[in-house]
């Protein structure tokens, strides 16, 4: 058996403290400027994730949807690609608009309209991509809401989401920089919208 010197074994065990707690720092850093929104993603999702991108048009907002196909696989319970689609089109539009549900801050529900879907590359990875138009109830704004949403999320819990405004008029946004609001991920399934805090 071999034999450790007490001062190689301290040693040791100083440098593994030293490590996790450098980790332990980094998430909790990391962790913290995304809930406060002064850190932005390099691009607008990570392989896998799911991202939510909000234009501002008037007192309409568009949404593109970006789903990874796989993990939208298992939510949707069939397997979803580019030779499954064409057959699925009408029952993954019923799915999508079954779990998306913006609403007014006094709960009144937005109007969401499906325009589009397709299955695209993104980031070298198939990805649904659908587009929806989110129009408020008489005399409300899309100035603030809140986006209830858990496409894939119902199902696999430790999916991420990240919702971000893409474009603006009012408030201009450099373009390919979308800015981020927040994340979907576990038990928290909505998200607030409220342009004048970004």
């Amino acid at each position: 058996m071999l034999a450790i010197h007490p001062i190689q074994m301290d040693r040791r065990i100083l440098q593994n403290r030293r490590v996790r707690r450098s980790l332990i720092v980094f998430a909790a850093i990391f962790i913290l400027g995304l809930l406060s929104g002064n850190m932005r993603p390099v691009s607008a999702h990570a392989m896998y994730q799911t991202a939510v991108l909000l234009d501002f048009d008037g007192n309409r907002v568009g949404a593109e949807l970006q789903l990874p196909v796989d993990r939208l696989s298992i939510s949707f319970k069939q397997t979803v690609d580019a030779d499954h689609f064409p057959a699925e089109k009408a029952q993954l539009r019923a799915y999508v608009l079954d779990h998306v549900h913006p609403v007014t801050p006094l709960g009144k529900p937005f109007r969401v309209d499906f325009l589009d879907q397709s299955i695209q590359t993104v980031e070298r990875a198939p990805y649904l991509v659908v587009h929806l138009m989110l129009t408020p109830p008489p005399g409300a704004s899309v100035d603030h809401f809140t986006l209830n949403y858990d496409v894939i999320a119902h199902e696999i819990v430790t999916h991420v989401v990240l919702i971000s405004i893409r474009s603006d008029a009012q408030h201009p946004i450099p373009a390919d920089d979308p800015v981020l609001l927040g994340m979907i991920r576990y038990t928290k399934l909505t998200q607030d919208v409220d342009r004048s805090k970004r």
